[in-house]
């Protein structure tokens, strides 16, 4: 009698144990088929799938694949001091439809105005905590003749890699967009804070680089997305 109490004592503490598992071993569970659905889905990372990287049941897109909708990311053009002077001549503003809802003066407040200020004079909040961040060159701003006859492809060129203390705005905005914040940059050099509409940017895919493969596409697309898994 007196065993067959303590059996009844010990019994919880033992299940107890054995349920709490360590690691990933989950232990004993209720019904599992409640959190691991049999059937294969895309991001249910299971250790059991031997055949895809990490255990995932999504595969990797063939080498070369550009996703639907990113045609226009190609840029063929290098991250190199080379492909910054080229840049230059290779790579120009697209004519074509007005910014009629001022999307340029939108994300330039929403994405530059930190640092390079509303109005285009490097006095942004950021700078003005750390002003060792400005750029030597043009610390006064926008107005500066060394923006007002910087190319408008080094301008492109720029957003899509960074430069210097700038990162990369590749993941943030589509190609379309960082010519509208490039053409609300050149109202900004000109001392035109307001935005009417008149900025001339196209809706069609930019002109770029010659030489654009699909790999480059697909590059591009490839930083843009592990861009946005970091931030």
């Amino acid at each position: 009698m007196k065993n067959i109490k303590k059996l009844l004592y010990l019994s919880p503490i033992a299940l107890l144990m054995v349920g709490c598992a360590g690691g990933n071993n989950p232990g004993i569970e209720y019904a599992p088929d409640m959190y691991d659905s049999k059937g294969y889905e895309p991001y249910n990372q299971l250790d059991s799938n031997t055949l895809n990287e990490y255990g995932a049941n999504v595969r990797r897109p063939v080498d070369g694949t550009v996703a639907l909708g990113k045609a226009d990311y190609a840029y063929a053009l290098p991250n190199t001091g080379e492909g910054y002077e080229r840049s230059a001549t290779e790579v120009s503003m697209p004519a074509g439809l007005a910014d009629a809802e001022c999307e340029g003066k939108r994300l330039y407040i929403m994405y530059c105005s930190p640092c390079h200020g509303v109005e285009g004079k490097n006095d942004g909040n950021i700078f003005k905590r750390a002003s060792y961040l400005k750029p030597g060159a043009w610390g006064d701003g926008y107005q500066n003749d060394y923006i007002k006859n910087l190319a408008d492809g080094q301008i492109y060129h720029t957003l899509v890699y960074g430069k210097n203390n700038m990162g990369s705005h590749a993941s943030v905005l589509t190609p379309t967009q960082r010519w509208q914040v490039i053409a609300y940059v050149r109202q900004l050099s000109n001392g035109n804070v307001d935005c009417d509409g008149s900025v001339v940017v196209s809706t069609d895919s930019v002109s770029m680089a010659s030489d654009v493969t699909a790999e480059d596409v697909q590059s591009e697309v490839s930083d843009s997305t592990k861009n946005e898994e970091v931030h």
